[in-house]
């Protein structure tokens, strides 16, 4: 009942969105050195088939000059319900001398993960270093952290696969003159070569290669990869540059991760959002397989209030993507004083089923400004009754509702009415 695909006829029926419950309280919070100041989503959780809950997420200290992993990282943590989360010792790499962390995941200069320096600055006819001595167009920071657990992969080692939009971050010197004081333009253009869409690969969702290689260029700072099963293809959500403004929501497909089609865009500015100047359509759609179509949530991005929220959208294979009732929100912020007070954006993974319930994680970010680096951040939970996406309902009517489906075949013995009836 999310669209009209499948009914014949009906009166006097209204359909409503069903926003999922929130827990009260974030589940995740930055409480760690290396942490710093926020924890934000920007990441992936997977339900795995022992019922264990992993999340692989960013976090930022912001409070420290930034180097390759005194700024924070990428974190992993894991639990049992998806409430009560542990951040275990991983060991892997150093903060502040120290390896008893949680960080499954860094940009640290050991050569590891520098693979694509002498490719750029071939590219751009240069030497490895430069005459100052600085790594101008390295890999060291990320950006639309996605993590999957791909079934489908022969090679176990390359069982996880890491997507992110990968770039050297003094390509940002421009608007960070206090952090790149001596960056020069020409500089900039060497540490934009780097900049592109990037994946990396594990077997176990810890150990990675470190060696990203890099399959197709960026368009801004976010992107997302999903699986679309039913298809056995890939979904790339990210920006488009022949959109009306800074911000869209676009996809682009790939059966193999290598050859991906020319992005569409689905949603871009118009009259409804005064071209962008009231809202705009943040990139994320976060789409996903649900029965014999697909959903996602569309992210929207405040530019006069404080709603960042998730409109629910909907897409039958072959059509258009739509939103399913525009202007009312299904993740939707908090009220005032709320961790998840500015915005409420989905991980970047489809609902998690737990019995007959659907867990949806997502980035909470309250209205504070006042540590320094904009608005803190947390990881909150959301649950849905299985199939309550939406209802068409009469509630408060005198005149009784008609609906009348398309012809169904019934392939079972036996045939489920998802109905609740009303005094």
């Amino acid at each position: 009942m999310v669209d009209d695909a499948e009914i014949q006829r009906s009166e006097n029926l209204a359909r409503v969105i069903n926003k999922p419950t929130k827990h009260p309280e974030p589940v995740l919070v930055s409480d760690k050195p290396w942490e710093g100041d926020r924890a934000q989503a920007w990441g992936s959780v997977i339900l795995e088939p022992d019922g264990l809950f992993r999340m692989w997420y960013f976090a930022f200290n912001t409070s420290v000059p930034r180097s390759p992993i005194d700024c924070g990282g990428y974190c992993y943590a894991e639990s049992r319900d998806g409430i009560y989360w542990e951040k275990p010792n991983l060991g892997l790499f150093e903060f502040r001398g120290n390896k008893n962390n949680n960080l499954f995941y860094s940009f640290a200069p050991d050569g590891k993960n520098q693979v694509e320096v002498s490719l750029a600055r071939r590219r751009l006819g240069l030497p490895a270093i430069d005459q100052q001595g600085k790594q101008i167009g390295i890999l060291n920071n990320a950006d639309g952290l996605t993590v999957v657990r791909d079934d489908d992969e022969p090679d176990p080692d390359k069982r996880y696969k890491l997507f992110a939009n990968m770039q050297d971050h003094a390509m940002q010197a421009a608007h960070n003159k206090v952090r790149y004081p001596d960056i020069t333009a020409a500089q900039v253009l060497e540490a934009y070569a780097v900049f592109g869409q990037y994946m990396d690969t594990s077997p176990d969702g810890i150990h990675w290669t470190r060696k990203p290689q890099r399959f197709t260029d960026s368009v801004g700072d976010y992107m997302m990869v999903l699986r679309d099963h039913r298809n056995n293809r890939w979904w790339l959500n990210d920006r488009s540059r022949a959109a009306r403004g800074a911000r869209n929501a676009s996809l682009r497909i790939s059966a193999d991760l290598t050859n991906w089609s020319a992005s569409e865009i689905y949603f871009d500015h118009d009259e409804e959002n005064s071209f962008g100047s009231q809202f705009q359509w943040h990139g994320g759609m976060t789409p996903f397989n649900y029965g014999n179509m697909n959903l996602g949530l569309l992210e929207r991005w405040p530019m006069i209030d404080m709603d960042g929220s998730c409109e629910l959208i909907c897409n039958r294979d072959g059509g258009p993507w739509r939103r399913v009732q525009p202007g009312t929100s299904f993740l939707a912020v908090g009220s005032a004083g709320a961790f998840d007070r500015v915005q409420a954006y989905p991980t970047h993974n489809p609902p998690l089923r737990l019995g007959n319930k659907l867990y949806i994680f997502y980035t909470g970010s309250g209205a504070r400004r006042d540590l320094g680096c904009g608005t803190p951040m947390s990881m909150g939970l959301a649950t849905l009754d299985v199939d309550r996406f939406v209802a068409l309902g009469t509630y408060e009517s005198p005149v009784p509702g008609l609906l009348v489906t398309k012809p169904v075949k019934v392939a079972a013995g036996q045939l489920l009415l998802n109905v609740e009836m009303m005094d």
